[in-house]
C-alpha cells in the first residue's frame, strides 16, 4: 500500500495518496491512481504523475490543474523582479539641466583670498 504525497512542479503539496485513490488537500477523494497515470472517478483517464520513486509522486506539467493547492495561487513569473529604472520626465531633466547651468556660473564659486 503506497501512502504520500502528490506534489505539483513547484515542489508545493497538491494532494494525497493512500493506497489508489487520490484525495486533494481537503480529503476528498478526487482521482484514482494505476500506475502513473490518473483518472477519474468515472475511469477516464485524465493525467500522469512523472516517474518518481518512494511515497511522493510528483505531477507531470499537463496535468498540473488536476490538483490545484486551495488558497496558494502560483505565481507565472518571479515574485522578485527587479523594477525597470524610472526615466525622469522631460520637465525634471529640464530643471537639473538649468541648475547645472547656473550652479556652473562664476558669481557662485566661492572667491579665493
Amino acid at each position: 500500500m503506497v501512502s504520500g504525497y502528490i506534489l505539483n512542479t513547484r515542489g508545493n503539496r497538491a494532494g494525497v495518496v493512500n493506497g489508489a485513490s487520490i484525495f486533494d488537500l481537503s480529503g476528498k477523494k478526487v482521482y484514482d491512481l494505476r500506475g502513473n497515470g490518473i483518472y477519474r472517478l468515472s475511469g477516464e483517464l485524465v493525467g500522469h504523475t512523472r516517474d518518481a520513486s518512494g511515497c511522493d509522486k510528483r505531477l507531470d506539467r499537463d496535468s498540473q490543474a488536476l490538483l490545484a493547492a486551495p488558497g496558494s495561487p502560483e505565481p507565472e513569473e518571479p515574485e522578485n523582479r527587479p523594477e525597470p529604472p524610472r526615466q525622469p520626465s522631460a520637465t525634471f531633466a529640464e530643471a537639473i539641466r538649468l541648475r547645472r547651468i547656473i550652479s556652473d556660473s562664476p558669481s557662485d564659486r566661492p572667491k579665493k583670498a
